[in-house]
């Protein structure tokens, strides 16, 4: 079997840079669903590194649910929708592209949870969370700031959010989810888009005006419009978007 070519690893512990690069090499479809990676000594061979890194760096793939490995037999991919969804930011970007499919289906799945945790705390805000809000607003709104950190406020705003609801499920997906948003592949996919954070302040001013005026259903309209605008992100990359067509995933 021929091996794709790498690149001997050059950071990090020598195993984790030989997982995210047959991690790419997965994603990219070089190895396919049912196919076998090649033998230990060969991509030892290839990585130019001892086969206990391979060993590890499989381990490592097997974890991410992209691989199966029985003895004897090797390691098989796995379909990626069988991964966790800790490969969920490197199959949105990698290889310098972002894959406006999938930002679609993830803001599909997305537009109603936070919808519905975004509705919960609304209904049941309190002052102390929404003062936090808004200092948090005040640095997305900030563009004197590096634009990452303005991002990192919206991301904290989510966690806020999560906590108002007082429920301990929506509280651990927003923190998931943040962690999920702050993944270096989705910051270096956030380096693709024209976007800039402060676009989001208004429909958040729009909302905590309305909860100051005690109208919920005109906060929850705004908070829908904002999370609308979070999904949107096809005319923000600087390439144009292909036009989206279903399919079978591999």
């Amino acid at each position: 079997m021929a091996v794709v070519a790498f690149r001997a690893p050059a950071r990090r512990r020598l195993h984790e840079a030989v997982a995210e690069q047959l991690r790419d090499a997965i994603l990219d479809g070089r190895f396919p669903a049912g196919q076998k990676l090649p033998p230990e000594r060969e991509l030892a061979v290839e990585f130019r590194v001892n086969r206990t890194s391979i060993r590890e760096a499989i381990k490592v793939l097997e974890g991410l649910g992209l691989v199966s490995v029985r003895q004897g037999d090797g390691a098989t991919v796995r379909p990626l929708v069988e991964a966790t969804l800790d490969t969920l930011a490197p199959m949105i970007f990698h290889g310098g592209r972002v894959n406006l499919e999938l930002v679609a289906d993830l803001a599909e799945v997305m537009r109603p949870l936070l919808l519905e945790m975004g509705r919960l705390a609304i209904e049941r805000a309190q002052p102390q969370g929404l003062a936090t809000i808004r200092r948090l607003r005040n640095v997305a709104a900030d563009e004197t700031r590096d634009r990452e950190v303005r991002y990192a406020a919206l991301h904290e705003t989510l966690v806020v959010l999560g906590d108002m609801t007082c429920n301990r499920v929506w509280q651990m997906l927003a923190r998931r989810l943040r962690a999920l948003l702050q993944e270096p592949a989705l910051r270096a996919a956030r380096e693709r888009l024209r976007r800039d954070p402060g676009r989001f302040v208004a429909l958040m001013d729009t909302c905590l005006a309305a909860l100051d005026r005690r109208r919920t259903a005109e906060a929850i309209e705004a908070l829908q419009s904002l999370i609308q605008l979070l999904g949107d992100v096809a005319a923000d990359i600087d390439r144009p978007a292909k036009s989206r067509t279903k399919g079978v995933t591999r």
